[in-house]
């Protein structure tokens, strides 16, 4: 697209040729020749340090908020007003508005957001229908997947996964929306055929202060939404379907899609899913009560936005769920071992719930779980007490620390859990060598028992001061386990 046709009636200000613009971005790294750079001032750098790259690997256009002048036949574009969104503007035209072309279907709140999104692509797919994915582990259009690096990329990324989806047939795509993303702009511009809340719990106040403002970070997604779907049970729903007239989805409230019957078994889940459109009886081989708040609003977001539920609702039994939620190890070992993604309070005491209904009389539940650094400090000691509550055993080890002192992430966490139960060697055991913990929590564990890996989830990395290094939970539990032959 010629670079006049693509800021035209954008508020930004032109000097130079009209060049050619084949793509844009907004990291130097992806520059390729004919693309646009857009200079933007982040936390820590900024990027007009990394012009003289994106000259270099051939970028036709910069965008700045300075003005900054570039050589020919590069143009330069100064941004008018917020950069972020007017980055969305431009990357939404390129991509020849790819929303406008898709049943959109976005997802905001605390937790849930992967499994959710993961659960209407397969679904869809599992209909026949195709679908998209723009998430925290995944970012698909058709066949096409390749392993995401945040819960909601860029504008630039965004927009061009979309148009990637109307391209490869997409009738739908299915997005995690973070509360950073709606204050970041990621998503500005995007019209959203549905939207859904699914709950909010304490997380990010380092970024947002009070769960006031997290919350109305959340609710930013209402006016880009079409319809907007709310979880009933949540205290926070209850206060959106208050104020506002939406959708609703919920297990023990009264709502527009509601799961009655529910049986929860050690190999699946039962219920009868209620609607105004009918009725059907749901056979998932998910676990656990908050997976079928994950169906529920799965299903009830593709309803809404206009999918024939009698066709999705005999796609359930093929469904896997998210990498990484609540997800089993098997290396033919007698207890058992879980992964999930888990690092709010919330999602900890939920999660320990469900391992406990999964335990047989007279077995002890582990947990390993650690708090993530340069996050929230204000959590941490909420998370090690959720763990507390509900564990036999706890394995008190690192996250990712970040640029943290893993010591101290753990000394803040410790004043969650009571001294008698610190100081009982045989049920709290601390160490900031996740690898080794898992080791040792392995090793603990006695035919029954069930342990339960919290926070890393899918990760495939465990950053230690500002460094990535290969790590996963599975990875772990598979190498120690395989080594011992499923024994230790």
């Amino acid at each position: 697209m010629k670079l006049d046709a693509l800021i035209q009636g954008i508020a930004l200000r032109l000097s130079g040729p009209d060049v050619e613009v084949v793509d844009l971005t907004s990291d130097s790294r992806e520059v390729r020749p004919g693309w646009a750079f857009l200079a933007l001032k982040g936390e820590k750098t900024d990027g007009l340090s990394f012009v003289p790259q994106a000259l270099a690997q051939g970028a036709s256009v910069i965008f700045s908020a300075s003005g900054a002048t570039t050589p020919e036949p590069t143009a330069t574009c100064t941004f008018l007003g917020d950069p972020r969104s007017r980055m969305a503007e431009l990357a939404r035209r390129l991509h020849g508005t790819p929303d406008e072309h898709l049943a959109l279907i976005g997802v905001t709140g605390t937790n849930g957001k992967t499994t959710t999104t993961t659960l209407i692509r397969q679904l869809l797919r599992g209909a026949g229908i195709g679908c998209g994915l723009v998430g925290t582990v995944l970012n698909a259009a058709g066949d096409i997947e390749e392993e995401a690096v945040r819960t909601t990329p860029e504008s630039p990324t965004f927009y061009r996964w979309l148009r990637r989806g109307v391209e490869a047939g997409d009738a739908a795509s299915a997005v995690e929306v973070s509360s950073h993303a709606l204050c970041l702009g990621r998503v500005h511009g995007a019209r959203f055929q549905v939207g859904v809340f699914t709950n909010l719990t304490q997380d990010h106040l380092d970024y947002h202060g009070t769960l006031e403002a997290y919350f109305e970070a959340k609710c930013r997604l209402i006016p880009q939404s079409a319809r907007f779907l709310v979880n009933a049970d949540d205290a926070w729903g209850r206060g959106l379907l208050e104020r506002e007239g939406h959708a609703s989805y919920a297990l023990d409230r009264p709502a527009c899609y509601r799961a009655h019957g529910l049986e929860l078994g050690p190999t699946g889940t039962r219920f009868t899913l209620h609607s105004a459109q009918g009725s059907w009886e749901v056979r998932s081989p998910l676990l656990g009560r908050f997976n079928v708040y994950n169906l529920l609003a799965a299903l009830a977001a593709c309803a809404e936005a206009g999918f024939d539920l009698d066709r999705l609702v005999p796609a359930v039994p093929m469904v896997m769920g998210a990498p990484g939620r609540l997800e089993r190890v098997d290396c033919r070992q007698a207890f058992g071992v879980m992964v999930d993604y888990a690092h709010t309070p919330d999602a900890l005491e939920k999660l320990l719930a469900e391992g406990r209904r999964l335990l047989s009389p007279g077995s002890r539940l582990h947990v390993l779980f650690g708090c993530g650094g340069d996050r929230d400090r204000m959590k941490r000691p909420l998370m090690a007490a959720a763990v507390a509550a509900g564990a036999d055993v706890l394995w008190h080890t690192s996250d990712n620390p970040r640029t943290e002192d893993p010591e101290r992430i753990l000394e803040d966490a410790a004043p969650g859990i009571p001294a008698t139960l610190r100081a009982d060697a045989a049920r709290y055991h601390r160490n900031a060598d996740r690898r080794e913990s898992v080791r040792q929590a392995l090793a603990d564990c006695r035919p029954g028992d069930l342990l339960l890996l919290a926070g890393k989830g899918h990760e495939p990395y465990q950053e230690i001061h500002g460094v990535k290094h290969p790590y996963s939970d599975r990875a772990a539990v598979e190498a120690a386990l395989g080594q011992a032959g499923g024994k230790l």
